[in-house]
């Protein structure tokens, strides 16, 4: 395998996959053994939990998430379909329509609370919350302006409690599962 020996031959110093699932990771860990995989999870995508990450932790390998706002919604800016305008790719998102999308407004509503009552934004709780599950190493979170950098930052700096995260699962628990556009479990 082309990785392997680039690995192998000192150009790479560790082989990592993005976007793959789990059988694609398993066939690609026997020939060249991972470090880390790439995927999308945030609160709405959670479809990783079922076997990639246990597999993962089985095999030590460290897991790299986008989306953790999934695209802004779960930063708790929109409002309603129309803060979208009509050529904005996430409209593509099943997510960001319809039912879908009145579904996680109600969730950012009760994120809101639980980030007011905290003295925290909504993107600083749900990127906290990201990156306190079990497993993830890294969660990564694009920025347009400097203030998002700043924010994405400050979840770091602080751990919710354990009062905090049972309210953000029975939060989950009411939105339900989320129809999703690609699924990886």
């Amino acid at each position: 395998m082309a990785i392997q020996r680039l690995v192998d031959t000192g150009k790479a110093r560790f082989a990592g996959a993005s976007n793959c699932r789990l059988e694609q990771l398993q066939e690609f860990h026997a020939q060249c053994p991972l470090t880390a995989v790439q995927l999308p999870y945030n609160m709405l995508q959670r479809g990783i939990e079922q076997k990639t990450l246990p597999w993962c932790r089985e095999q030590g390998i460290g897991v790299v998430v986008y989306w953790a706002l999934m695209k802004g919604l779960l930063a708790g800016k929109i409002r309603r379909e129309s803060d979208l305008t009509e050529n904005d790719s996430r409209r593509q998102y099943p997510m960001y329509q319809s039912e879908e999308l009145e579904k996680s407004l109600a969730l950012i509503e009760k994120l809101r609370q639980i980030a007011n009552d905290s003295g925290r934004t909504v993107a600083e709780v749900v990127i906290n919350w990201t990156m306190h599950q079990p497993i993830i190493t890294s969660v990564l979170c694009s920025a347009k302006r400097r203030w998002q950098l700043e924010e994405s930052a400050a979840a770091m700096s602080w751990q919710l409690s354990e009062s905090l995260l049972t309210q953000i699962e029975a939060a989950l628990a009411a939105r339900g599962d989320a129809v999703v556009k690609r699924v990886f479990q």
